[in-house]
């Protein structure tokens, strides 16, 4: 794939893909280096925005050839009781996969403190949440190693609770929203371990991350064993660490929706072995932007102030359909003997339905919240096709946040 010019984790070892910006590990997140030249950083991105490529068998480009739907459900209902809820996608690179120089927590700041501004009351992270992850361990035949690789083994947190995974679960939608404004370290440090034993680690990690240093420590709860382990998710490099966490505790949010989906990996668990050389030949296909693309991406690292240009650029119209021209929409394109690339293209979208899906669950019961979604810039187009078809969302600029405020 040739969405990001970085080190990329692995897809599937069984098809032998390859994919970057979608799917980091939720575990205990790694670390990053190398910086560029921010002054570069606008100029390579205006280039890259105003130049304009021949239509490409991949491009975005639609057509209507069957019946079209008798209602269209883009934009929010004319008529609606209350607020519509505001979703602001943001596409990212997996800051984790970064080279360690090229980036320091200190970079982001720009970015939050726009962020912020939108204040979200909700924010949605890129990991699997606790009743999929017990899918996918439930159906591990079907799901070989994916619940090792995206999941996080709640046992750590059940044994000193006493409970099983749904047991834990039911116990966080009990608890929870009867937690008073100002808990006690001992109610976080519960609430921690529960959130850890539903499978949420990313809330557990927001629990333990409101609670003052000294008060990070193992009790009849917590253990040494996950006391460590949820220290070690806050010394994350990953974006669900750098952006989620610190956001959510700047505005004083109790937990992070988790929205990522690994059960539409059944979708390429049944592909045929051709898959993977087909997708690695679309990845492979020349694209006449990919110098301009790769030398922007390169740019946007060594600063605050370039760190949220790159931002802007992962977020661009320019930037998204590259995306979609050398990866989705080349596979939909591609005119292989049995359209096997259009079961990866399958796979993506019944992803991202999925994720999409999570977040409106997520916002289901705050009808008219401001909501936030972090997830890999290569979904960020379809997420914001998908929930622009719902009722009552309405999707919220990223360019209009992350600008520059007017003196």
């Amino acid at each position: 794939m040739k969405t990001i010019s970085m080190p990329i984790p692995a897809l599937a070892a069984a098809l032998g893909l390859a994919l970057a910006a979608c799917s980091p590990q939720p575990a205990d997140p790694a670390a990053m280096t190398a910086g560029a030249a921010t002054n570069a950083a606008t100029d390579t991105a205006s280039t890259a925005d105003t130049v304009t490529a021949p239509r490409l068998a991949g491009s975005p480009v639609f057509e209507r050839t069957g019946a079209a739907p008798l209602i269209d459900f883009a934009g929010v209902q004319a008529v609606l009781g209350g607020e519509p809820t505001r979703v602001l996608v943001l596409g990212t690179a997996h800051l984790n996969q970064l080279p360690e120089a090229a980036l320091s927590p200190d970079h982001l700041a720009l970015l939050l403190d726009r962020l912020a501004a939108y204040r979200p009351d909700i924010i949605a992270v890129e990991s699997v949440g606790g009743r999929g992850c017990d899918t996918l361990r439930r159906h591990a035949a079907l799901y070989p190693g994916v619940a090792d690789d995206y999941c996080t083994d709640p046992a750590t947190a059940l044994e000193r609770l006493g409970m099983t995974q749904p047991e834990a679960a039911l116990a966080v939608e009990t608890e929870f929203p009867a937690l008073t404004e100002n808990p006690s370290a001992t109610q976080r440090r519960r609430l921690a371990a529960l959130f850890f034993g539903a499978g949420e680690p990313w809330s557990a990690a927001l629990q333990w991350s409101r609670l003052d240093p000294a008060d990070r420590i193992a009790d009849e709860l917590v253990s040494p064993a996950l006391r460590d382990r949820l220290n070690r998710f806050l010394t994350s490099r990953n974006e669900n660490s750098l952006i989620g966490l610190a956001l959510g505790n700047q505005l004083g949010l109790e937990r992070l929706a988790a929205m990522d989906d690994h059960t539409a990996d059944i979708v390429r668990m049944r592909a045929p072995g051709a898959l993977g050389p087909v997708i690695q030949g679309v990845w492979a296909a020349e694209h006449p932007l990919d110098a301009r693309m790769d030398a922007a991406q390169q740019a946007y690292l060594g600063s605050a102030a370039g760190v949220l240009e790159g931002y802007r650029f992962l977020n661009s119209e320019a930037y998204q359909r590259f995306v979609i021209e050398g990866d989705f929409g080349l596979a939909a394109a591609t005119p292989d003997e049995d359209a096997v690339a259009r079961q990866y293209l399958a796979w993506w979208q019944v992803r991202g339905l999925r994720m999409s899906a999570n977040v409106v669950e997520a916002a289901g019961n705050q009808p008219g919240a401001r909501v936030l979604v972090i997830v890999g810039a290569s979904h960020k187009a379809y997420f914001d096709a998908y929930l622009d078809q719902m009722h009552d969302f309405e999707l919220v600029s990223v360019e209009q946040v992350l600008a520059d405020p007017v003196e």
